[in-house]
């Protein structure tokens, strides 16, 4: 007979299997000729995993004579413990549209299966309501899984954003003085954005005439913008003012009559001219004729004023 307690049947995880213990067992009639001998068999559950099984423990006791005492215990094997990252997972962030990181590779060990570890990675992109089409978060999942079937699962989330204005890929015009009648025609701009594409990208532009107190008419200031708006609503505006000035004199668009002698009892009667400017139309340019009587001659003097 045994002298000391058959261990009892257990069920254990895959990582904690106790070593089969020596057992010692004693005879009414050769006390101290038994032999005990100890067997240990694998014994696989049919469509579970390597890591499930049992164990079974035989210990034989035999006297001298050949009588024999078996004693058994059954151990249950199972792996219940999910596997373990190795690598730190990456943390939440906020990142601009066009700086997302890859998803990186991650690794993991398994107490019982260290070299069967399968590790996925997958990706979800999620919309937020009301936003633009640059503004979402990317779930980034990575799952672990043992060759048992247990799994850990670790997840990152990507708030991405669009907060960068457009830039214009054309020189903005340089402020400028020009004639009245020179003023040259407003260009259209193009721009460009880190995330929206061309077609996403509007440029409007717009002129405003602002007059300069006490200026004449033709003395005036334009004030031209140009605004880059991408599909977020970011936006770069451009402003260039155009100082538009009139110093150009009138001229006259009839012959200026010549100098002549003539008797006193023939002068001629001063004629009215026309006269043209390059900015007033003509309903703003007045010819105004003055003649004055000097040492007995008649001096004509015609002055425009636009």
């Amino acid at each position: 007979m045994f002298n000391v307690a058959i261990p009892a049947n257990v069920t254990v995880d895959c990582n904690a299997v106790p070593a089969q213990p020596t057992l010692t067992a004693t005879d009414n009639c050769s006390p101290d000729k038994v032999t005990v001998t100890m067997n240990e068999q694998r014994v696989n559950q049919p469509g579970a995993c390597a890591n499930n099984y049992q164990l079974i423990r035989t210990w034989t006791a035999t006297d001298i004579c050949g009588n024999v005492t078996v004693a058994t215990q059954t151990i249950t094997v199972q792996d219940t413990t999910r596997p373990v990252f190795t690598s730190v997972t990456p943390a939440n962030v906020t990142v601009e549209c066009d700086a997302v990181p890859a998803q990186p590779d991650l690794s993991a060990t398994d107490i019982c299966s260290p070299g069967g570890v399968t590790v996925t990675k997958a990706e979800q992109r999620i919309d937020q309501p009301g936003a633009c089409a640059n503004n979402y978060q990317l779930i980034r999942t990575w799952t672990a899984t043992d060759e048992c079937g247990n799994s850990t699962t670790v997840t990152q989330t990507i708030t991405v954003q669009d907060m960068t204005k457009p830039r214009f890929t054309m020189a903005i015009p340089r402020d400028t003085t020009v004639n009245c009648d020179a003023i040259p025609v407003q260009p259209t701009l193009t721009a460009t954005d880190n995330c929206s594409a061309p077609a996403n990208l509007i440029v409007t532009m717009n002129q405003q005439r602002v007059d300069i107190a006490g200026a004449c008419d033709n003395n005036y200031r334009l004030l031209r913008t140009w605004t880059a708006t991408d599909e977020c609503g970011n936006f770069t505006t451009a402003l260039q003012i155009v100082t538009v000035q009139d110093t150009t004199k009138p001229v006259f668009t009839t012959p200026i009559p010549a100098d002549v002698t003539v008797n006193c009892g023939a002068v001629p009667t001063q004629p009215d001219l026309a006269a043209s400017d390059n900015c007033s139309p003509l309903n703003r340019v007045t010819v105004v004729k003055t003649n004055s009587a000097k040492k007995s001659a008649t001096l004509y003097a015609l002055a425009l004023t636009a």
